[in-house]
């Protein structure tokens, strides 16, 4: 799909045509036919999905023709809610700035909605560019402080050892994981836009306009240093509530195995005792007892019983 952006005032219009006059193209999941009419356009050959998935710095920033071609990761969330990386890439051409995606992002959903909250505006397309860088970062800041929150949560729910009811070790195990994934997406988010944005810097020009963008780009790549500073932070903050969390484990299988143990020894002498006697006494009343051997089998029934439903009300099973 082709978006051709125009500026309205504060405001960008978007038309589903190839207009040569919009200072903003973006491709959404662009068919061959989409790339190779864009491509026609600026005269640049564009990069394909397989080119954008490429892990080489040569591959995801590099100049074509003097134009800089430039891929990041960053972080999407997809329709199921799970959140992960996918490339983008951003082609700043002399009169045009042409994005290529492939996953809805909710930064360019954010820029288009709130164009007015670049610090630059929507005049031309390099204050596009650095209108939708600004709304990456704040997107990757977002990212950074909801995954804080929800660590901050778990870590306080991992330290309430012996208060509340039993909790569910192997559920907190997977939360643990799933965040630390994320965490290590927006890492690689970042790191791959540093690069990026460093890239850029020294191909702006001189003009006005690029003297603004270059100082705006530098605040932006202080802001993703800061998040990347704080995403460590996290990651570090995961290691430790995986360690707490499986010291915690550790104490309660202790705590089972005591009790094991006492249950054990309190048992053990009269267990010695029927060993070695038995039933070998000529004076036993209960024998002659008509229920005795289904009183016998019931009682069987209940020491079985009565255990295995306290373990699992302790949640030890």
């Amino acid at each position: 799909m082709i978006c051709s952006y125009r500026p309205r005032g504060e405001a960008l219009s978007c038309t589903d045509t190839l207009d040569p006059e919009a200072p903003w193209i973006d491709l959404v999941q662009p068919d061959a036919e989409e790339r190779a009419r864009v491509s026609e356009l600026v005269g640049l050959d564009l990069p394909s999905l397989a080119d954008q998935e490429e892990i080489e710095h040569s591959s995801r920033l590099y100049l074509e023709h003097g134009v800089p071609v430039m891929t990041a990761l960053l972080t999407v969330r997809t329709d199921a809610g799970a959140v992960e990386t996918a490339p983008v890439t951003f082609i700043p051409t002399r009169d045009r700035l042409v994005t290529i995606r492939h996953q809805p992002h909710g930064a360019f959903r954010a820029f288009h909605d709130h164009p007015d909250r670049s610090s630059l505006g929507v005049g031309s397309a390099l204050r596009i560019q650095v209108g939708l860088i600004e709304a990456v970062v704040d997107r990757l800041a977002d990212f950074t402080e909801h995954v804080g929150r929800e660590i901050d949560l778990m870590t306080r729910a991992a330290f309430q050892f012996g208060e509340g009811p039993a909790k569910d070790h192997e559920a907190a195990l997977r939360d643990i994981g799933r965040q630390d994934t994320v965490v290590m997406q927006i890492r690689e988010s970042l790191t791959s836009l540093d690069r990026l944005l460093g890239f850029l810097q020294p191909t702006l020009g001189k003009s006005g306009d690029a003297d603004e963008a270059r100082r705006a780009i530098k605040s932006a790549q202080r802001d993703v240093r800061t998040i990347s500073e704080q995403a460590t932070f996290l990651t570090s903050k995961t290691a430790l509530l995986l360690e707490a969390t499986l010291g915690m484990i550790s104490i309660e299988q202790n705590e089972i195995g005591k009790i094991f143990s006492v249950v054990a020894t309190v048992f053990l002498p009269p267990t010695l005792i029927a060993s070695i006697f038995g039933m070998n006494f000529v004076v036993m009343p209960i024998l002659e007892w008509r229920y005795g051997y289904y009183a016998c089998l019931a009682l069987m029934v209940l020491t079985a019983a009565a255990p295995l439903l306290w373990f699992k009300r302790k949640g030890w099973l």
